[in-house]
């Protein structure tokens, strides 16, 4: 049974902020703040794990936090874990993409990480610097990694000494920021990755560029297109942005026409998506919380507000629906259910 820790108290769920009730009529109570060790600030990508309920948070400067779901409580910092940005996992391992950048005495790599002694068993230098965005295929072995100074996507194994086994350069030749969070779809053998502006579909068969799609947003330091989910009940591809208006872009993956626009609180980072329940989740580290939006309705649902800077990742269980918010400034995830 899930208990809120006794520093955030009961009057923790008054934090609530939705928009005046909709169609759908979630709202959203915070259940539990939970505490992590490290470092205060940006930090980068939150992982749930549904293999074993433990989510995975990039800390600021350096390491990553294991936490376990059911007590609400970090059972292991690894600490050596330089700039810390993209992970997931696999039955037996959790792969981190460390990324110092630049220079010859830097870190940009695969750390590899036993899910039983939460101890690192591997590291596997990357071709590209600043590597961001990670996702395991976990039905045949691969490893997807791209890196923020490059503008190429590397293909590895799994395992404990992950082996290199191919380059696909993306688009466009010249980015201005590069690329960003990606979605990999494994029943349409694609990756829709985000770069610059732009939404492009990799084919992960042969490494192709399939197509891509100029959304027009205004780039900023922090990049254009972000975090992205397919919603495979509506064949739809959802992609935030840094630019609340226009914001939310809903997609045909098919052929990346524009099917609808929504307007977000503010930039969007990471987007997660709860199938269950319908609900997109689109963080937002300048508004302080995140958005939500209805699936099916293609509809604006709340605006949840933690109040604390940095709220830019996070992710949801899609069997308990529970939603875990990280807030950097804080260095703390905030916990939430979605109820009606």
């Amino acid at each position: 049974m899930r208990g809120v820790p006794l520093l955030v108290g009961l009057a923790a769920s008054a934090a609530l902020m939705t928009l005046p009730a909709l169609a759908a009529e979630y709202h959203f109570e915070r259940v539990a703040v939970i505490r992590l060790d490290g470092n205060t600030g940006h930090g980068d990508i939150t992982t749930f794990d549904p293999s074993n309920g433990m989510l995975y948070v990039s800390m600021a400067k350096n390491g990553l936090n294991v936490v376990d779901t059911h007590t609400d409580r970090v059972v292991k910092y690894i600490d050596d874990v330089p700039s810390p940005n993209g992970s997931d996992w696999d039955a037996n391992h959790v792969y981190v993409a460390a990324a110092d950048g630049p220079g010859p005495l830097n870190t940009n790599a695969i750390v590899v990480i036993d899910k039983k002694t939460w101890t690192e068993v591997g590291r596997v230098e990357t071709q590209g610097t600043s590597p961001d965005w990670i996702h395991v295929d976990r039905k045949d072995n691969l490893i997807y990694v791209d890196s923020d100074d490059d503008n190429f996507m590397e293909v590895y194994s799994t395992g404990d000494h992950p082996q290199f086994k191919a380059k696909w350069p993306l688009y466009p030749d010249r980015p201005s920021t590069g690329p960003d969070v990606a979605m990999a779809v494994p029943s349409l053998h694609s990756i829709f990755q985000s770069d610059d502006s732009y939404v492009e579909v990799v084919n992960t068969a042969t490494g192709a560029i399939e197509r891509h799609m100029d959304t027009g947003v205004t780039l900023t330091s922090k990049g254009g297109t972000k975090g992205e989910i397919y919603d495979a009940k509506n064949h739809r591809l959802w992609v935030g942005t840094t630019n609340p208006n226009p914001g939310m872009f809903v997609l045909n993956p098919d052929t990346l026409a524009v099917i609808k626009k929504i307007p977000e609180k503010g930039g969007v980072d990471v987007v997660a998506f709860d199938p269950g329940l319908g609900l997109v989740y689109a963080f937002e580290g300048g508004a302080k919380g995140f958005d939500v939006y209805d699936a099916n309705t293609m509809e604006h649902v709340a605006f949840v507000s933690t109040g604390i800077g940095q709220t830019h990742t996070g992710d949801v269980d899609p069997e308990s629906h529970l939603v875990f918010a990280y807030c950097g400034n804080d260095r703390q995830v905030m916990v939430f259910k979605p109820t009606r």
